[in-house]
């Protein structure tokens, strides 16, 4: 179930609009597009957006760009609550040197993002005030450094299918000519074919879509030996260490903005 909480600015600018919303986990909004760009905000929970070249996920308090006329889904991965921003891409082109805003892409939300999200939905501000906010935002974003999340996605539906069932099974460790095997192909083939379809061996997918999986658990209020673990690496200091070689640093850097302090 999912509640609705529209807050907006009175009059409503044509160049931006904001949108509130409290989502359950397994919510699934699904595949749509907007005339607008937006920026998709997870103040906390996480969400998986899909598109037709691969998947992203967002952490608590990071946000993801999606630029106009882009088909995307979003799944909940947990309770989630989003705050969107909006922007008409005429007021996104006047931003100069916003390299970003036709690709998707995650994003560190800074403080400075953060303040200026949230600022948005305030009731009380002048028009011009938040005119100069969601301007003031777009510059913010361009030099915001972009969130490893994405992973990309099999072209082919045999393929495809493989992928999937290796995250929602969780099967991390799972001998790559088994997994082959479900779809007719040879590893040779299945790894040939696999590294063709999303710029980079089947291993090394697996490896960045594992971790990735590991953020709603970091998210939540478990240890760093328990989603290790739950994600079936051989240790804690092996999973901190994998996690810092995508991500830069260690998965209770990571987290510190979400406010979750789980034990080591």
């Amino acid at each position: 179930m999912s509640a609705d909480v529209h807050i907006l600015p009175a009059p409503l600018p044509a160049a931006w609009r904001v949108l509130a919303r409290q989502h359950r986990q397994g919510v699934v909004l699904p595949q749509h597009q907007h005339r607008t760009a937006q920026l998709v905000f997870a103040l906390s929970g996480v969400m998986s957006v899909e598109t037709d070249r691969g998947r992203w996920t967002v952490p608590p308090q990071r946000a993801l760009w999606l630029p106009p006329d882009h088909p995307h889904t979003i799944l909940m991965l947990s309770d989630t609550a989003m705050r969107t921003v909006y922007f008409d891409p005429s007021f996104v082109a006047g931003c100069a040197g916003f390299e970003r805003r036709g690709e998707v892409h995650a994003t560190v939300a800074s403080p400075l993002v953060r303040e200026l999200v949230l600022g948005l939905f305030e009731v009380g501000r002048t028009v011009p005030m938040q005119g100069l906010m969601a301007a003031l935002l777009l510059h913010a974003l361009r030099e915001s450094a972009c969130l490893p999340t994405q992973l990309p996605w099999p072209t082919t539906e045999p393929l495809r299918l493989a992928a999937k069932r290796v995250i929602d099974q969780g099967l991390w460790s799972r001998p790559m000519a088994d997994l082959a095997a479900t779809i007719a192909l040879s590893e040779r083939t299945f790894t040939r074919r696999f590294t063709a379809e999303t710029g980079m061996n089947f291993r090394t997918w697996r490896q960045r879509a594992r971790l990735i999986a590991s953020l709603d658990l970091l998210a939540s209020n478990h240890s760093i030996k328990a989603v290790a673990h739950r994600m079936k690496f051989d240790s804690a200091a092996a999973y901190a260490t994998a996690f810092s070689v995508l991500f830069g640093c260690p998965p209770h850097a990571f987290r510190q903005l979400d406010g979750v302090h789980a034990a080591a």
